[in-house]
């Protein structure tokens, strides 16, 4: 079985035992193992990308009649996956990962998640058991909200798992704030076994991130999370009582950089590929127009390898230099934002959301 690349195909069992080499983490006494099990993950990667791009095409027709709303496209960066697969006391498989390929509907409520979900389950095959996660009827502890289709996509006579997250814009600024803090302070707060370890000041800071989420759950009349069940003036208090709040609003202020954008947008275009170099927090953005979706899809795909495979000597002078890229479905400038690679626009919206909470 070959790839539509025209290279052999990575079965999962053989996916899922060079994650087990993966795991054990690098070693100097392993280190040609090690490389070869990365060169299999990275294989099994791209192999994702045929049915992700399939996935997102669904997405793209769902988004078109939804006022508002961003698609957005990427694949889990190398780093991500191995990070993910090495978590302690976690037994991840390679093969079994359900969020390598992904697509992202951004929308304005919770009524419109549930529209959109139930179109994508009629339009999308979704895999076996548990396919719909609802994380917005059932937050998890963590705070996140959010609704989670699996897809079960096939290529190459093989099929792959895709995930469509579908939520809204607080859910999403809820979220990007979460990364945001994990990178100030150097902890992966969307890890569970972090938050299970957590004490001191990560674990205030956690608390901090839960009432925020139940206050965000009281505006869009869905249920709070567990153990943060309160009316605003009850949650309001907790987080004036927090005596981290202030800290974190400052440090996530302070790390909100501007993003310089490198080119104007283009009228006409509804599909752009953002790249972004976060050293500079430069931005490129590449313009297309609905009907140049496989064109949009094949640029996206040569930037991702450059960014995965760096200083292999192909890099071109356009497409070196970036560590992030995703491609985005969006109708202006304001709603492109939104899925801006960084951290500012989503970012800021958290912290006039928090802090107008917090005024008088």
């Amino acid at each position: 079985m070959t790839s539509d690349n025209g290279m052999s195909s990575i079965s999962r069992n053989r996916a899922n035992s060079a994650g087990r080499v993966l795991s054990a983490g690098f070693h100097r006494d392993t280190v040609s193992d090690y490389v070869r099990a990365l060169a299999v993950a990275q294989q099994w990667r791209s192999q994702h990308v045929n049915p992700t791009e399939q996935c997102f095409a669904k997405v793209l027709d769902c988004s078109k009649g939804i006022s508002r709303s961003v698609a957005t496209f990427r694949l889990k960066r190398m780093i991500s996956i191995v990070r993910k697969i090495q978590r302690p006391n976690t037994h991840f498989k390679l093969g079994e990962l359900d969020d390598i390929g992904g697509c992202r509907l951004i929308v304005e409520s919770n009524e419109q998640v549930r529209h959109a979900a139930s179109w994508l389950a009629s339009n999308l095959p979704l895999k076996n058991g548990s396919a719909d996660k609802d994380y917005i009827a059932r937050p998890q502890d963590s705070g996140y909200r959010s609704r989670h289709l699996l897809c079960s996509i096939a290529s190459d006579s093989a099929s792959y798992h895709v995930e469509v997250q579908i939520r809204t814009r607080l859910q999403h600024c809820w979220s990007t704030a979460v990364e945001a803090a994990g990178e100030i302070y150097g902890t992966e707060y969307k890890s569970p076994v972090v938050r299970a370890d957590a004490d001191g000041d990560d674990e205030r800071r956690l608390c901090f991130f839960k009432i925020v989420s139940s206050l965000f759950a009281l505006e869009e009349h869905a249920p709070q999370v567990p153990g943060f069940v309160g009316d605003y003036a009850t949650l309001v208090r907790q987080l004036h009582d927090l005596d981290c709040t202030r800290s974190i609003l400052d440090d996530l202020n302070a790390a909100v950089d501007s993003v310089f954008i490198a080119d104007t947008l283009e009228a006409s275009s509804e599909l752009f590929l953002l790249k972004l170099s976060r050293e500079s927090q430069y931005l490129d953005v590449e313009s297309f127009r609905a009907d140049e979706l496989e064109e949009a899809l094949r640029r996206y795909d040569a930037v991702e390898r450059r960014i995965e495979l760096p200083g292999d000597g192909t890099s071109t002078s356009d497409e070196a230099g970036y560590d992030n890229a995703v491609l985005v479905y969006a109708r202006d400038a304001e709603q492109l934002a939104i899925a801006y690679p960084n951290y500012s626009t989503n970012v800021r919206f958290f912290l006039d959301k928090v802090n107008g909470y917090l005024e008088p």
